[in-house]
């Protein structure tokens, strides 16, 4: 029976000396100040209304007129002279050599209703730009467009066309399922703006 009475009495011991230690600050009736300053910052900062007219030397139009003089050297009224310099300007111009391929230059701008076909939308745009590399060497038509998905994600479009015969489309079909694997779909060519 010892056990119980002694844990009672150490534990009453122990309270009794955080009593003596803790009580006397808690009720010294001193609060407890931060030593850092604040500083109020002021809602709407001052600002000057005082608006001053702006003053101009006496002779400022005559300094304007000095500065900026006209040059009439472009104009000609004469239709002759006119078309003699731009004669000259067409003979002097440099030939400007292209680059460009042949399927570029023989591509027809697209306008009406057109189609395309959509591959696929994937996630992964450096594996669309292999695909597209590929069909591109295959002789088809290919490019992608970006678009945001339902979850806010940027998803790549794998397109090929466009064309204004929907037929033709309908046939690459197979050949492209070949191709890649994928079932593509005849959408409704939209140009981006």
């Amino acid at each position: 029976m010892a056990g119980p009475l002694q844990n009672r009495i150490v534990g009453t011991v122990i309270i009794g000396a955080l009593a003596i230690i803790i009580l006397p600050d808690l009720l010294s009736g001193k609060n407890y100040q931060p030593d850092d300053d604040f500083h109020v910052t002021p809602l709407r900062p001052e600002v000057a209304l005082d608006i001053r007219d702006a003053q101009f030397p006496q002779d400022f139009d005559e300094r304007v007129e000095r500065t900026q003089p006209t040059y009439e050297g472009d104009v000609i009224d004469a239709p002759e002279l006119r078309e003699a310099r731009i004669g000259n300007a067409v003979e002097e111009s440099p030939t400007i050599r292209s680059n460009a391929s042949d399927e570029v230059a023989t591509a027809d701008p697209v306008t009406g209703d057109a189609f395309t076909i959509q591959l696929g939308a994937f996630r992964n745009a450096d594996r669309v730009q292999e695909l597209v590399r590929s069909l591109r060497s295959e002789g088809f038509q290919a490019y992608t467009r970006t678009q945001p998905s339902s979850s806010g994600e940027a998803l790549t479009l794998l397109m090929v066309g466009p064309d204004l015969s929907e037929q033709k489309l309908r046939e690459q079909l197979p050949k492209l399922k070949e191709k890649t694997g994928l079932d593509g779909r005849i959408v409704s060519y939209k140009p981006v703006p």
